[in-house]
């Protein structure tokens, strides 16, 4: 199985013009206005102009319904947070759009993992807490037995371990780039061929 690449946190227009054109399969944009990778829904919208990649709506915060509405331009809506069971329930009822959950990467939610892969085939364990690098030997444990997307302070210096667990997907953000929200084009390109060569 090949691995995706989700580059993601982009926050201007020339960057997704850029990045669609390499070997990348969903290019993410951050709705969420108290993120310093923050892009509006208007954005999102003349973002689809700008590629034919697939793209993902990367929020935290909102109802269930508000968020689907908000992302009704993007190609999946990514929820960024644990859901309660009633959230999933109404997730897995109502929603026709492609969804990628967030589960923390840890061993005490593995029973949410399983929840979260009832809802949809997009889950991505990431780490617990922000800018801490995601607890490999968890992912070492889960990965081989679920087809996850994998995150958490990944870059051009230690992705290789990542490479070889074999994850459904590699999602990066903030290990490529020059400042929150502009990706250094140089270092996606070195990303994208150590991930695209296997």
């Amino acid at each position: 199985m090949s691995i995706k690449l989700k580059i993601c946190g982009i926050a201007t227009l020339s960057d997704i013009e850029s990045i669609s054109k390499l070997d990348v399969d969903i290019l993410g944009i951050v709705g969420d206005s108290i993120s310093k990778r923050y892009a509006s829904e208007e954005f999102l919208r003349i973002a689809k102009k700008y590629t034919t990649k697939p793209l993902a709506y990367v929020k935290v915060k909102g109802d269930i319904l508000d968020l689907l509405r908000e992302s009704k331009s993007a190609d999946y809506l990514q929820i960024h947070r644990v859901l309660t069971d009633e959230e999933l329930d109404r997730l897995r009822s109502l929603s026709n759009n492609k969804i990628i959950l967030y589960v923390p990467a840890s061993f005490s939610y593995l029973s949410y993992l399983k929840k979260a892969l009832d809802v949809t085939d997009m889950v991505l364990l990431d780490s617990p807490e922000k800018g801490i690098q995601v607890n490999l030997e968890f992912l070492k444990s889960v990965v081989p037995e679920y087809e996850v997307g994998i995150a958490g302070g990944i870059n051009l210096f230690n992705i290789d371990k990542f490479i070889s667990l074999n994850p459904k997907w590699i999602d990066i953000s903030s290990g490529i780039e020059i400042f929150p929200g502009k990706k250094d084009l140089v270092l996606v390109n070195k990303i994208v061929e150590k991930v695209k060569k296997n």
